[in-house]
């Protein structure tokens, strides 16, 4: 149901926005100008892709000339402790003194060695650039144990120095015997803040651009600015820092960064041994990467801003004069035409343009309907009077007709009351003469008397069929559900039992209900089944059937089918037609009066009766309603 709401609530919307001349004229500009705001912002959205774009190509140049140098001088640090495991002072033990000073001069020229010295295979400092008087043990550092285990260089991991007490990472090389055996290893360890302030001196980043330098545990080991915040923290879980790890390639991701603020950052990895993969990475602030582009949007925003609204103002007051008020004239116009007053007009003169031709149009409109009124008011007029005249009329031929029947009424009296006692007497007087002068007469008399008995008799079962006929035409017709199946058996019964000595196979179908009269209907089956009963007199195996079946055009046809002598089609047009035989009375008995009454009570029910046979093939009498 609240959907329903909410769709009928946007139709309304959608028909308040939309419903004014105004509104749909400042829809059409828009939408003219729409591709060129569109352009303007896809020019915007291209500056964006392409300082994005830059700044990633030159953060991608400088974290590759970083990683150069860091392994450039992680190469150097190599090659100088190996050169360093060859002097006899880091292998001579006696010479710890001199090892000490020798290294603490060199660290002296290198900045950013937090410490060098000299680890025995058993993890105790033999020499030290730095003076430390403890006793500390070194043999659970990642350097040390690695470097005695492949007898080759390695990398530790970030760590806070023992001895120097600054964050460092330590990088070794194994002090071998004749043998090829680790004796000792020497260490040298990285400041990584020193190493962190020659970086930013060499990057040149933007401000707020921040530069780190992480192991393959997400582990800062150098971070400029805010070195002492970050610094030896795992920071596994932060977004770019998972991106650089999982892609162990150079990358870039614009992510928002461990202080909150939102970067492009640039990674590569720049140096890797079998114990630390160790990555770079440059991030600088979006604002600063889409400061310009951002300007440009605002710019751009402004300008479609301006013209937005001055297209507004000119479609508000231009459009007021040159389409709104013509319209609003239409509009005026069209409702007094509405409401009756056809000699409502626009008043806007007939231009040659869309408008005035429209005025044009109204006007012609509107005079050819003030004309038509008249000729309407006229012609209307002129029905009321046929119409009364009409009305009379009707009501003079329904008098006419109702006396005709009463007169049809008086005379179908007059015949059977009238005719029907003549030939009572010529019946009566003939029996009484067979009777009284039988031997006088002689056989040809009685013959005579016998026919013109039989004449008369005939005549009066035609004036009984006539009067049937006059009455089925005149019956008052009561609708009903009928049974047709139960009239058919009910007939056949009643046949059946006026001729108890005739075997005839007869099949109804059952369930035959329509809607009629059920007198008038009996009177039909009476008859149809009446003539297939009688013509079938003479069949040694007679059958009659009664059904029904689906016609074309829709509604059942029942039928009623016999193979009695059936009829010629040649003269299947006279089958329905009051007198017409297509046999003889003396082979068949009947006065041609019963298929004329089926007719007309199958007329009266809105139908139609047609007959199909052929000569000594029986016939099928068809019937609707």
């Amino acid at each position: 149901m609240r959907e329903g709401l909410d769709d009928q609530l946007s139709t309304w919307t959608a028909r308040l926005l939309f419903s004014s001349l105004r509104a749909r004229l400042l829809l059409l500009l828009f939408l003219a100008l729409l591709p060129t705001y569109v352009f303007i912002l896809y020019s915007v959205f291209e500056a964006r892709q392409e300082a994005a774009e830059h700044a990633r190509e030159n953060a991608l140049w400088l974290t590759r000339l970083l990683a150069s140098e860091q392994k450039s001088l992680i190469e150097v640090i190599r090659q100088q402790l190996q050169s360093l495991a060859q002097l006899s002072i880091v292998q001579r033990p006696e010479q710890a003194a001199l090892c000490s000073q020798t290294f603490a001069t060199l660290r002296k020229q290198n900045a950013h060695y937090a410490n060098m010295g000299v680890i025995d295979a058993h993890g105790a400092l033999r020499c030290s650039a730095l003076a430390f008087t403890g006793r500390v043990n070194f043999s659970d550092r990642d350097y040390f144990r690695e470097a005695l285990r492949t007898r080759a260089f390695a990398v530790g991991g970030y760590q806070i120095g023992i001895v120097s007490g600054k964050g460092s990472v330590n990088l070794a090389a194994p002090v071998l015997d004749t043998a090829g055996n680790p004796q000792a290893v020497v260490f040298i360890a990285l400041d990584l803040g020193a190493l962190a302030d020659r970086l930013i001196e060499t990057a040149h980043l933007p401000e707020g651009s921040t530069l780190t330098i992480l192991d393959d545990h997400g582990t800062i080991l150098m971070r400029q600015p805010d070195a002492e915040k970050w610094v030896g923290k795992s920071l596994l879980d932060t977004p770019w820092i998972r991106a650089a790890l999982s892609q162990n390639k150079e990358g870039s991701s614009e992510e928002t960064g461990i202080d909150g603020v939102e970067r492009l950052y640039v990674f590569k990895p720049f140096y890797s041994t079998a114990l630390k993969q160790v990555y770079v990475s440059a991030g600088i602030p979006t604002a600063i990467i889409y400061a310009d582009a951002n300007a440009l949007l605002f710019r751009a925003l402004l300008l479609m801003t301006l013209i937005t609204a001055g297209v507004i103002a000119i479609t508000w007051i231009g459009g007021d004069v040159l389409v709104l008020r013509p319209a609003k004239a239409l509009m005026r116009a069209a409702r007094r035409l509405s409401q009756g007053n056809l000699s409502a007009r626009t008043d806007l003169p007939h231009t040659a343009d869309e408008l005035g031709q429209i005025a044009r149009s109204f006007d012609d409109m509107a005079a050819a309907l003030q004309a038509h009124k008249s000729e309407t008011a006229r012609a209307a007029e002129e029905i009321r009077r046929l119409n009364a005249d009409l009305e009379r009329k009707v009501i003079e031929r329904t008098a006419d007709l109702a006396a005709a029947n009463q007169e049809l009424e008086a005379f179908s009296y007059s015949v059977s009351h009238d005719l029907r006692a003549p030939l009572r007497a010529i019946d009566g007087f003939s029996q009484a003469a067979i009777e009284d002068y039988a031997d006088q007469l002689g056989d040809q008399g009685r013959d005579y008397l016998n026919r013109v008995r039989a004449a008369t008799q005939h005549m009066g079962h035609l004036i009984d069929d006539l009067i049937k006929l006059a009455r089925v035409a005149r019956a008052e017709m009561k609708r009903e559900a009928v049974d047709l199946s139960a009239l058919a058996g009910s007939v056949l019964a009643d046949l059946q039992t006026s001729e108890p000595a005739r075997k005839v196979d007869w099949h109804i179908e059952p369930g035959l209900i329509t809607s009629g009269d059920a007198n008038l209907l009996r009177v039909a089956l009476d008859n149809l089944l009446g003539n297939a009963w009688k013509f079938t007199g003479k069949q040694a195996h007679a059958r009659i059937e009664f059904g029904a079946l689906e016609q074309a055009t829709g509604g059942p046809a029942y039928f009623v089918r016999d193979n009695g002598v059936g009829f010629d089609m040649t003269y299947a047009g006279k089958l329905f037609g009051a007198f017409q035989r297509l046999h003889a009375v003396s082979e068949f008995p009947g006065t041609g009066i019963g298929l004329a009454t089926v007719q007309r009570i199958i007329r009266r029910h809105g139908g139609r009766v047609w007959a199909e046979g052929a000569v000594g093939k029986g016939a099928t009498f068809y019937f609707s309603l």
